[in-house]
């Protein structure tokens, strides 16, 4: 595993040695790199001139042995997420918060690294794919968003849609995700604000008790994914698999490539 940039990551360069495309692939929560390294082939079939990057998330979990075994990845060192869960209440509302105003810490650092790696290729906005599996959906979404020009697509495969708020480009997003996912298809997450504590200084009761409510709940279920990045402005594309679960199968697989081909000959 390469580390660049302020990212570990597998590499898989295309064959001729020159890319034009930059595929950049986010996995989820408490998942390893090594359990997608079967997608870059995929990809690579379609896509001969495209390198893959698979970018592991910057915190452990602290993953028993047993549960890395039944991830069929025996021999990680650990499982990983893209920012640190705490037992803290005041601390996880915070990361609650930075959903829902899209300020995620490691957002910028991966903008940072994504810019690096096509700079390093001679690429441009235009090259680039940012694809994300479950809570790495919700983060490419926020990658795209937040960066200055439009990219190629982004992928948010089996992932949230968080509150997009001025975003600074809007690239055309795929949302894609299972009928039968119980993670963000059968129910709506709730944020809650514990013991009803305000983390902003609210001169007021009154805007203290707005702001309770406007961080109350924050849907997650694929309509209101879907619609945030529509009233957002963006050219939103949903596909909701039949049969699937929260994982990726190879019909979710053909649909993202044939999204693909046509953002990319665009």
């Amino acid at each position: 595993m390469k580390h660049e940039d302020g990212f570990h990551f597998l590499e898989y360069p295309c064959k001729s040695g020159k890319p034009e495309t930059l595929i950049v692939l986010l996995h989820g929560y408490g998942n390893h790199p090594e359990m997608f390294k079967e997608l870059p082939e995929g990809f690579q079939k379609e896509f001969p001139n495209a390198d893959v990057l698979i970018v592991r998330g910057p915190e452990p979990v602290g993953a028993s042995a047993e549960h890395k075994k039944d991830l069929g990845v025996p021999g990680v060192d650990d499982l990983y997420s893209w920012y640190k869960v705490q037992n803290d209440a005041g601390k996880n509302l915070e990361l609650a918060l930075s959903h829902l105003f899209n300020r995620v810490p490691v957002v910028d650092q991966l903008n940072k690294f994504a810019d690096a790696q096509l700079k390093k290729r001679g690429l441009k906005d235009e090259n680039l794919v940012l694809y994300g599996f479950s809570l790495g959906g919700g983060i490419v979404v926020q990658m795209g968003t937040r960066r200055k020009e439009k990219c190629a697509a982004v992928i948010c495969h089996s992932g949230p849609v968080f509150p997009i708020i001025k975003p600074k480009s809007k690239p055309d997003t795929m949302i894609l995700m299972g009928d039968q996912d119980y993670f963000f298809y059968t129910r709506t997450a709730q944020i809650k604000n514990p013991q009803g504590k305000c983390p902003l200084k609210a001169p007021k009761r009154k805007l203290r008790n707005a702001f309770d409510k406007a961080i109350g709940e924050i849907g997650v279920h694929y309509d209101d994914s879907k619609r945030r990045l529509e009233r957002a402005g963006i050219e939103a594309t949903g596909e909701l698999v039949k049969g699937m679960g929260h994982t990726i199968n190879e019909e979710s697989f053909n649909k993202t490539v044939k999204y693909l081909a046509k953002k990319l000959k665009k």
